[in-house]
């Protein structure tokens, strides 16, 4: 019976991947009019127009569609969808915990996410593609995802992920921030600026890969490890199944409704074990800063503050 479920189980994953080619040209064709290569066609306008006023008689779903006059200077100038994909992410409950203020700017530049299935095992890749920007100097950010077959029922399940490493320019690496401190010294009374790179929170923080800990490891950092993984193979399900093929439905933020979803159901800080706990670590480094201050005069002189290497 294992056997026929393992074997069930893989045909459908081919059968995604059968039809994920026949969803691509729909997926190009909405690349083209979000970027401003292509301007929707009559029948496209026609046809989105009787969606637009179908939903207006249905007092539960909002479009969120809203018709754009052709003429005027404003509609010369704008090309595409200004930040499509940045309000998609942002529309979504969960993404949108992840979006710091300081992500929105380089978001900004995102032109696509593609779902690409792998040809050589079960698994898929999420690619985001991004116009030149001052945050990186990548046109891809890319995470693969390979499943494992269950022993047991024959399903699918995540075994693991690699991600990319994102090459910052200097001074907008969003995946660190810079705390400036002033230690005055107990005994000359003189005082010094001390630079300290921390880790940020930060949605970029997607496309690292991280390691699974070893099965016997029950120690809380491991644990909290697990919670990350087990969060990121969520947000890959929601982009496979959810983002990618729905993106303008959560661009309008019609997605919400026809998904049963509330923002107030999601509690404060329900992505909080996605990012690492540094609270203890600046503790000890508060700790630590008044060491420093015990410091000789001749030792102080030989030592040399910590720099940051983005300023």
């Amino acid at each position: 019976h294992t056997d026929i479920d393992k074997k069930l189980h893989l045909e459908i994953f081919e059968l995604e991947k059968k039809y994920s080619e026949l969803y691509a040209p729909l997926y190009a064709r909405r690349t083209e009019i979000v970027q401003g290569a292509a301007e929707p066609t009559d029948a496209e306008k026609e046809e989105g127009a009787k969606i637009a006023e179908a939903e207006k008689e249905d007092a539960e779903v909002e479009s969120g569609i809203t018709e754009v006059p052709e003429d005027g200077e404003d509609a010369e100038e704008a090309t595409g969808i200004p930040e499509f994909w940045l309000t998609a992410l942002r529309n979504h409950p969960q993404l949108a915990e992840l979006i710091t203020d300081r992500d929105e700017g380089a978001i900004k530049f995102l032109r696509d996410i593609r779902l690409v299935y792998l040809s050589d095992k079960p698994g898929f890749k999420l690619e985001f593609e991004f116009a030149e920007n001052p945050y990186f100097s990548n046109s891809v950010l890319s995470k693969t995802y390979v499943y494992e077959q269950s022993d047991v029922a024959g399903d699918l399940e995540f075994g693991s992920a690699q991600g990319t490493e994102i090459d910052w320019k200097p001074e907008n690496d969003l995946s660190v921030t810079v705390e400036t401190k002033k230690q005055r010294h107990k005994t000359s009374n003189r005082t010094r600026v001390v630079k300290k790179t921390v880790p940020a929170e930060t949605f970029f923080s997607f496309f690292a890969t991280v390691e699974e800990p070893e099965s016997d490891d029950d120690s809380e950092l491991a644990d909290e490890t697990r919670d990350r993984i087990e969060l990121d193979y969520e947000l890959a399900e929601e982009f496979k199944e959810k983002i990618v093929p729905c993106a303008i439905d959560w661009f309008t933020g019609k997605a919400l409704a026809y998904e049963g979803l509330d923002e107030e159901e999601y509690d404060d800080g329900f992505m909080d074990d996605y990012y690492d706990d540094e609270d203890d670590d600046d503790e000890d480094d508060d700790e630590d800063d008044d060491d420093v201050d015990d410091l000789s005069r001749s030792a102080k002189d030989a030592a040399e503050p910590p720099q940051c290497k983005n300023q």
